[in-house]
């Protein structure tokens, strides 16, 4: 049963990292259009925001297949 529970979080943890990048992909959008001192640090910030989100988002995968593959 707590494997259950674990799998829930994840779960829900996957979908907020699914809404979080998508408002970072239009974050990254927005900016290319903004004036290049203002794009340049806000960019940067939003890059490696991005990329840590991306990382954790493959830890969770594989840790939803951990969980699964547990289960009896």
């Amino acid at each position: 049963m707590a494997s259950k529970a674990l799998l829930d979080k994840v779960v829900a943890a996957k979908r907020d990292i699914t809404e979080a990048e998508n408002d970072l992909e239009k974050v990254l959008r927005d900016i290319q259009v903004a004036p290049r001192a203002d794009k340049t640090t806000i960019s940067k910030v939003v890059e490696d925001a991005f990329t840590k989100l991306r990382a954790v988002k493959a830890n969770l995968i594989e840790l939803e297949a951990l969980v699964t593959t547990d289960d009896p």
